[in-house]
């Protein structure tokens, strides 16, 4: 497969998945963390990449998030990724249920948290921006946005919904229909597994999914970075 081959070649063999497990906070000057508040944080690390990649996308205007959770990579969005002094639109998806990965119980609190540091973070931006918030099952509300003519209108997405093989296929399809040519597509955990190493199920995982996409939409889009964390997919053709 196209992006297995290139993860070799960008990896050190014999590297392996690991699960997606709640990390320390990690604090880092320029990336607005203070202020909010997240009980993990998935996220700082890749702000890096995402400034390269985003980079590469003019004048952001309009972007959709599958599994916004707490929104640390929503307000890092609203923050920095749209331009100064304009106008934009920021549309969140997610059940606030949680995943086969999460304690449900938990998750009303962690709702709470995403709509206030959604307000921080509309305070803090430099741009305008509106933010959306659309509450349930990501299969239903993104063929809304289609039906309801958002297609090819989304400068970038950010799939990190369901990390169930199907659901993260299904996800990738209808963002690619919502998805701008020349926009960009990033599909989060790419290496996570939620079984152990050694006893994977490949329908537990994203990478399955993601891989089949690439492959089967290979004539329409490049694949402009990959890790164990996250791949990066440019749109090229309609």
């Amino acid at each position: 497969m196209l992006i297995t081959r290139l993860l070799r070649e960008l990896l050190f063999p014999g590297k392996t998945p690991v699960n997606k497990s709640p990390q320390p906070m990690v604090r880092e000057a320029g990336d607005g963390i203070e202020g909010y508040s997240f009980t993990v944080d998935w996220f700082s690390s890749c702000v890096p990449a995402w400034r390269d990649q985003l980079s590469g996308v003019p004048g952001i205007g309009k972007i959709l998030e599958i599994g916004s959770y707490e929104g640390r990579s929503a307000v890092w969005l609203i923050e920095s990724a749209f331009k100064a002094g304009g106008k934009g639109e920021m549309y969140c998806i997610d059940t606030w249920k949680g995943g086969v990965e999460h304690d449900a119980a938990d998750m009303a609190a962690i709702e709470e948290k995403f709509l206030r540091n959604i307000a921080t973070a509309k305070t803090r931006s430099r741009s305008d921006v509106t933010v959306h918030v659309l509450k349930g099952a990501s299969s239903a509300l993104l063929a809304s946005l289609v039906s309801e003519g958002h297609a090819l209108s989304f400068d970038v997405i950010h799939v990190d919904g369901s990390h169930q093989c199907p659901d993260v296929l299904s996800d990738l399809v209808l963002s690619f229909q919502l998805c701008k040519v020349g926009g960009l597509i990033i599909c989060d955990d790419y290496g996570w597994s939620l079984e152990a190493h050694g006893s994977e199920d490949l329908l537990n995982q994203p990478k399955l999914a993601i891989d089949s996409f690439v492959n089967c939409y290979r004539r329409k889009l490049v694949l402009s970075g990959v890790s164990l964390r996250q791949a990066y997919l440019r749109k090229t053709a309609a």
